[in-house]
């Protein structure tokens, strides 16, 4: 029972996944419009360097960010006075394609991708900040909005399905809609602001969830239609005793993860006339301003607190794991991208410059496949792009991109005590899983994958392997390239006198 409740759940999500993905090809801080880290591609199995390019010297590491077969990032070049223009890469090569300043001095800070065009914000100490639509081939302005907003340094902007995009902005002009063609508000609406340097916001469906409060007053969240920018209704009161609200989170079944500072760690479900908590759970250590939430294809949360990240249960809030120490002090204040295999890219977010650092974790966050160091990545965040390449930067002037091949081998420190294979994960899947199998001493093995008839489809890995616990990616092809059909499909090891085979689901 508590297998076939399992395997409807994650068919559930799978679906729940497919209904809502937002339109366009575009990561932001989270990757998409649930901010909730999750990509649809699979990232690199190892630090195997794609390439690494100089782009424009930053005293701040910042986030990088994907679209088609670019990149783009802010490059702070002063912080006195404060100057950071955009940077514009290739993302298969690293070479520098345009740099552009807009302004004398603030901060270009890109909000997000659509409709071929990025969205940045020029961000000025004191207020006074301008909206720019850019043409991603040559940084040239397409449009500039004829009104400034007063907020702090955000990273916030949500895309409606005909590609307009929301905004948070203070006073009366508290959330705008904005017009993707001109730059022409469609409409506003006022609310009591948070104090926050980081605000984000989410959508699903035709809902924006955005936060309302001020330092004295309570604070909760806001369902709003986006058509009109009508309220529809509010959570209950949040608890808290700060003032600086944490980034909040989608899951792709449309729960609410979020944070009040110097409170709890919540999760909400909109059941269509209301916010209702599902959970609260005391947070494991401090939740830093500028870190991210994540969640994976099995709807499992990923929170960084204090000096780990943190793996909890979507339906319970409880704790299921958490990592290795990801900074040596300070709080990490980190941000992720999950692979469509759940793998898990996190960047710890590092305020001091020698412990700026990347990781790729498992799903369950207990190995570390690879790590490395990157000065000072405060406000930096891994980006996963097309065909599975990870980029991302710190401070200096070097960018770095990974990509490797199909098959990992990480090995342990312990040796297995016996030949195993494990079940794939996420199961269903689509379009790729992950088959872990373990060796204890080097053999000659293969893995091979069958349809529902016993013809062979493909063989995923055949040779001399090396002891240890070794992960395999299969994305739903034959051999000969071609995507296979949704079904039922037998995965088996062989390794001297050991075979065993499970099943999997790939739905299509």
């Amino acid at each position: 029972m508590a297998i076939s409740r399992y395997v409807c759940s994650v068919l559930l999500i799978w679906l729940s996944t497919i209904l809502t993905a937002p339109a366009g090809d575009w990561s932001t801080v989270g990757g998409n419009n649930q901010r909730n880290g999750q990509s649809d591609e699979t990232g690199p199995a190892t630090n195997q360097l794609l390439w690494s390019k100089p782009s424009l010297n930053s005293v701040w590491g910042n986030q990088v960010y994907t679209w088609g077969d670019k990149l783009v990032t802010t490059r702070y070049t002063s912080l006195s006075p404060l100057r950071a223009p955009l940077a514009c890469h290739n993302l298969y090569t690293g070479d520098t394609l345009w740099t552009r300043n807009y302004a004398p001095n603030g901060v270009m800070i890109v909000m997000g991708f659509h409709n071929d065009q990025i969205y940045a914000r020029n961000f000025q100490q004191g207020g006074a900040d301008s909206i720019y639509a850019i043409n991603p081939a040559d940084g040239a302005v397409i449009w500039k909005s004829d009104f400034t907003v007063e907020r702090g340094i955000i990273w916030s902007a949500v895309f409606t399905g005909n590609g307009d995009l929301i905004v948070p902005g203070s006073g009366s002009l508290g959330i705008m809609r904005i017009d993707h063609a001109d730059g022409d508000t469609v409409w506003t609406l006022t609310r009591t602001i948070p104090n926050t340097g980081a605000e984000s916001m989410c959508a699903i469906g035709n809902t924006l969830y955005a936060w309302e409060g001020a330092i004295n007053t309570p604070k909760r969240l806001m369902a709003i239609d986006i058509d009109n920018g009508a309220v529809k209704y509010y959570s209950p009161a949040l608890p808290g005793d700060g003032d600086q609200e944490i980034t909040f989170s989608l899951g792709p079944d449309g729960v609410i993860y979020c944070a009040r500072d110097g409170g709890s760690i919540y999760a909400l479900e909109d059941n269509g006339n209301a916010l209702a908590i599902r959970w609260s759970a005391p947070p494991r250590g401090t939740i830093g301003t500028y870190a991210q939430f994540g969640v994976g294809p099995d709807n499992s949360v990923y929170i960084p607190m204090g000096k780990r990240l943190y793996r909890f249960d979507a339906l319970t809030g409880a704790a299921l794991d958490s990592s290795v120490e990801v900074i040596g002090s300070g709080v990490a204040n980190g941000r992720m991208a999950i692979g469509a295999d759940g793998m898990v890219y996190f960047g710890n977010g590092a305020s001091e410059p020698a412990q700026g650092k990347y990781f790729m974790f498992s799903p369950d966050l207990q190995e570390v496949f690879w790590s490395q160091n990157v000065p000072f990545n405060y406000y930096s965040g891994p980006a996963l792009g097309r065909d599975g390449i990870l980029v991302f930067g710190g401070s200096g002037a070097t960018l770095y991109a990974y990509q490797t091949p199909t098959a990992i081998s990480p090995r342990p420190a312990a040796l297995p005590e016996g030949f195993s294979l494990a079940q794939n994960y996420p199961n269903p899947f689509n379009p790729v899983t992950t088959i872990p199998f373990t060796l204890p001493k080097a053999a000659n093995a293969a893995v091979m994958i069958y349809n529902s008839a016993g013809q062979p489809v493909r063989t995923l890995i055949s040779g001399n392997l090396a002891a240890g616990r070794h992960l395999l990616r299969w994305d739903g092809t034959d051999g000969g390239g071609k995507a296979v059909a949704s079904g039922v499909y037998l995965y088996r090891l062989t390794a001297g006198n050991f075979k065993e085979a499970r099943k999997m689901t790939l739905l299509r």
